[in-house]
Protein backbone atom coordinates (compact mmCIF):
# COMPACT_ATOMS: atom_id res chain seq x y z
CA UNK A 1 0.00 0.00 0.00
CA UNK A 2 2.72 2.71 0.99
CA UNK A 3 4.68 1.76 -2.48
CA UNK A 4 1.19 2.37 -4.32
CA UNK A 5 1.17 5.77 -2.56
CA UNK A 6 4.82 6.52 -3.38
CA UNK A 7 4.36 5.64 -6.69
CA UNK A 8 0.84 7.42 -7.24
CA UNK A 9 2.41 11.05 -5.78
CA UNK A 10 5.64 10.58 -7.67
CA UNK A 11 3.37 10.35 -10.78
CA UNK A 12 1.49 13.25 -9.74
CA UNK A 13 4.63 15.08 -9.53
CA UNK A 14 5.84 14.57 -12.97
CA UNK A 15 2.35 15.59 -14.25
CA UNK A 16 2.20 18.61 -12.62
CA UNK A 17 5.75 19.62 -13.63
CA UNK A 18 5.30 18.83 -17.08
CA UNK A 19 2.44 21.29 -17.07
CA UNK A 20 3.54 23.99 -15.01
CA UNK A 21 7.00 23.90 -17.28
CA UNK A 22 5.17 23.88 -21.02
CA UNK A 23 3.14 27.15 -19.66
CA UNK A 24 5.79 28.69 -18.22
CA UNK A 25 6.73 32.73 -18.17
CA UNK A 26 10.46 33.84 -18.14
CA UNK A 27 9.56 36.88 -16.21
CA UNK A 28 7.20 39.58 -15.55
CA UNK A 29 8.88 41.98 -17.77
CA UNK A 30 9.17 39.58 -20.97
CA UNK A 31 5.18 39.26 -22.03
CA UNK A 32 4.39 40.97 -25.19
CA UNK A 33 0.87 42.67 -23.80
CA UNK A 34 -1.62 43.51 -26.31
CA UNK A 35 -4.81 45.25 -25.31
CA UNK A 36 -7.10 43.60 -27.59
CA UNK A 37 -10.65 45.21 -26.12
CA UNK A 38 -12.10 47.19 -23.61
CA UNK A 39 -15.89 47.22 -22.82
CA UNK A 40 -17.82 48.26 -19.90
CA UNK A 41 -17.36 44.57 -18.07
CA UNK A 42 -13.45 45.59 -18.61
CA UNK A 43 -10.08 44.81 -20.85
CA UNK A 44 -8.59 41.90 -22.03
CA UNK A 45 -4.95 41.70 -22.78
CA UNK A 46 -3.43 38.98 -25.01
CA UNK A 47 0.39 38.02 -24.51
CA UNK A 48 1.30 38.01 -27.92
CA UNK A 49 4.93 35.91 -27.21
CA UNK A 50 3.25 33.15 -25.38
CA UNK A 51 1.33 31.86 -28.34
CA UNK A 52 2.42 28.53 -28.67
CA UNK A 53 1.11 26.33 -31.53
CA UNK A 54 -0.35 22.99 -30.98
CA UNK A 55 -1.72 20.05 -33.57
CA UNK A 56 -5.23 20.04 -35.13
CA UNK A 57 -5.22 23.64 -35.65
CA UNK A 58 -5.18 24.55 -31.91
CA UNK A 59 -3.47 26.57 -29.91
CA UNK A 60 -2.44 28.17 -26.26
CA UNK A 61 -2.48 31.68 -25.11
CA UNK A 62 -1.60 33.78 -21.98
CA UNK A 63 -4.33 36.32 -21.37
CA UNK A 64 -5.23 39.05 -18.77
CA UNK A 65 -8.28 40.16 -18.09
CA UNK A 66 -9.25 43.26 -15.87
CA UNK A 67 -13.07 42.91 -14.31
CA UNK A 68 -14.36 46.77 -13.88
CA UNK A 69 -15.63 48.12 -10.91
CA UNK A 70 -18.92 47.01 -9.73
CA UNK A 71 -22.05 48.07 -7.92
CA UNK A 72 -20.94 44.66 -5.45
CA UNK A 73 -17.06 45.82 -5.26
CA UNK A 74 -15.21 49.29 -4.68
CA UNK A 75 -12.17 48.29 -6.55
CA UNK A 76 -11.45 45.90 -10.39
CA UNK A 77 -9.74 42.68 -10.32
CA UNK A 78 -7.36 41.32 -12.88
CA UNK A 79 -7.24 37.86 -13.46
CA UNK A 80 -4.19 35.55 -15.59
CA UNK A 81 -5.50 33.48 -17.97
CA UNK A 82 -3.69 30.11 -19.81
CA UNK A 83 -6.34 29.49 -22.70
CA UNK A 84 -6.48 26.28 -25.10
CA UNK A 85 -8.01 27.36 -28.30
CA UNK A 86 -9.59 25.66 -31.23
CA UNK A 87 -9.19 28.06 -33.99
CA UNK A 88 -11.12 25.52 -36.03
CA UNK A 89 -14.04 25.52 -34.03
CA UNK A 90 -14.10 29.26 -32.33
CA UNK A 91 -14.12 27.13 -28.87
CA UNK A 92 -11.48 27.93 -25.97
CA UNK A 93 -11.05 26.16 -22.56
CA UNK A 94 -8.95 27.69 -19.65
CA UNK A 95 -6.49 25.54 -18.70
CA UNK A 96 -5.21 27.50 -16.02
CA UNK A 97 -6.93 30.82 -13.69
CA UNK A 98 -4.15 32.84 -11.72
CA UNK A 99 -1.92 30.23 -11.83
CA UNK A 100 -4.07 27.37 -11.06
CA UNK A 101 -4.71 24.41 -13.47
CA UNK A 102 -7.96 23.92 -14.42
CA UNK A 103 -7.64 19.79 -14.85
CA UNK A 104 -11.28 19.15 -15.85
CA UNK A 105 -12.04 22.25 -17.98
CA UNK A 106 -14.14 21.88 -21.18
CA UNK A 107 -14.20 23.58 -24.12
CA UNK A 108 -17.01 25.74 -24.78
CA UNK A 109 -17.72 28.34 -27.27
CA UNK A 110 -17.91 32.43 -26.69
CA UNK A 111 -21.31 33.13 -26.22
CA UNK A 112 -20.79 36.30 -28.00
CA UNK A 113 -18.49 37.61 -25.61
CA UNK A 114 -16.74 39.79 -27.13
CA UNK A 115 -13.63 39.97 -25.25
CA UNK A 116 -13.26 36.22 -25.39
CA UNK A 117 -14.52 36.66 -29.45
CA UNK A 118 -11.52 38.94 -29.65
CA UNK A 119 -9.22 36.90 -28.18
CA UNK A 120 -9.43 34.03 -30.38
CA UNK A 121 -9.57 36.36 -33.42
CA UNK A 122 -6.13 37.66 -32.93
CA UNK A 123 -4.99 34.61 -31.22
CA UNK A 124 -5.57 32.52 -34.11
CA UNK A 125 -4.89 35.27 -36.90
CA UNK A 126 -0.83 35.57 -35.56
CA UNK A 127 -0.28 31.73 -36.02
CA UNK A 128 -2.36 30.25 -38.24
CA UNK A 129 -2.97 31.19 -42.53
CA UNK A 130 -6.77 31.84 -42.89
Amino acid sequence: MKRFISSSIFLVCIFLAFQIGSFRVDAVGNVDWFLLKENESGKEWLDLGSIKVLKNNQLTVLTRYYENPSKEKDKGESFLYVMKINCLNNEFKDISINGIPQFNSKWKPSNDDELIDNVITRSCAEVIPR
